[in-house]
């Protein structure tokens, strides 16, 4: 969030600064995650995410090509494996069109089939218009056009406090005698972003943290044009295929609220995981292996319905042009040139 900001706020601001507390960027959610341009399929109509995710979608595409950043439109299927099951891929569907996600489609198990031959369907739903991208490269290119543009990106610096007086704030940095000072902020800190807002005095916001796991398995290399879905989960997606751009495939995310920012990883949810794989794919237990954790910076508490993104210029607050970036999850990476353009439009 914070590159893209940055690169659509360097054509008409001079002088910004990022500032990452890591050695380098997208060490968090922006390298732990799946990789997908998502459709804006699955979203509130009217919501920020279901706005910023269709326009995100057009924005990555369009800068992949204009910047030949590595990416497949592949598309994906929703698959169900119980027929009763079909009548929500009917609602999903209409959710999409209400979206404005184009060229949705129905299909039969046996067209899921002639698509995707290894995979077992009764039903499923096309969606085209998803992909998949490197999102380093992506995060790479969006650094080059920022330090090109008259800009900064400082790594190893965090902020440790942000004080506000006559209209300009003043951030500090830990273990560091100098300050930046700056009529606006982006406060746009991913897994810390509650903790920053309440640095100015913001304490509206607190994150619950939700961890998901991945696995890989060395079957099935280049045997799958499109990412499989399953139905959506009451917080995620569902563990789905994860088709990588070599031809690799991956299984995940499963999720889970955590208390700590941990990414380490057991084999404890691996017969959870085979179980869920087994329902639309044959996959012996022995050929699925442990690969990577990430985590979800969420807004709603468990048991709480999902919450839409909070992109706020906190002028109301008292706080004027401090813009807080709250809960950005999935569709995150696909929104993020989208958010981008939000950011600009709302600054004073």
């Amino acid at each position: 969030m914070g590159l893209a900001v940055a690169h659509e706020l360097s054509s008409q601001y001079n002088n910004i600064l990022v500032v990452e507390k890591e050695s380098s960027f997208g060490r968090h959610v922006s390298s732990r995650n799946s990789e997908v341009i998502h459709s804006g399929l699955y979203y509130e109509p009217g919501s920020l995410k279901a706005k910023l995710c269709v326009r995100g979608n057009k924005l990555m595409y369009d800068f992949a090509e204009k910047y030949a950043i590595n990416y497949k439109n592949c598309g994906k299927i929703i698959v169900v494996s119980d027929p009763d099951e079909l009548e929500q891929l009917e609602v999903l569907m209409k959710n999409g069109r209400q979206n404005n996600v184009e060229d949705l489609q129905m299909i039969s198990g046996k067209e899921v089939s002639q698509r995707e031959p290894i995979i077992k369907a009764v039903g499923g739903l096309a969606v085209p218009s998803t992909g998949i991208i490197d999102s380093h490269g992506f995060m790479h290119k969006l650094e080059y056009l920022i330090t090109s543009n008259e800009s900064s990106i400082v790594y190893n610096t965090e902020v440790s406090g942000i004080t506000y007086e006559d209209k300009y704030y003043t951030l500090s940095f830990r273990d560091m005698d100098y300050s930046a000072k700056s009529k606006i902020v982006i406060n746009s800190a991913g897994l810390w972003c509650d903790s920053v807002s309440k640095m100015v005095g913001i304490t509206d916001y607190k994150l619950h943290i939700c961890k998901g796991e991945y696995y890989t398995t060395s079957m099935y290399r280049n045997d799958l044009n499109s990412l499989i879905y399953p139905l959506p989960t009451a917080i995620s997606l569902g563990t789905h295929i994860v088709l990588h751009l070599d031809g690799s495939i991956g299984f995940g995310p499963n999720a889970y609220y955590v208390d700590k920012i941990d990414y380490s990883m057991d084999n404890s949810n691996k017969k959870i995981f085979l179980n869920h794989i087994n329902t639309y794919l044959d996959l012996p237990e022995d050929a699925l292996s442990e690969d990577f954790a990430g985590i979800r910076p969420k807004i709603q508490a468990p048991g709480e319905p999902s919450q839409d993104f909070i992109i706020k210029n906190e002028m109301e607050n008292g706080y004027y042009n401090f813009i807080n970036l709250i809960g950005i999850e999935s569709p995150g990476l696909t929104s993020s040139l989208a958010i981008a353009e939000y950011v600009k439009e709302i600054i004073e």
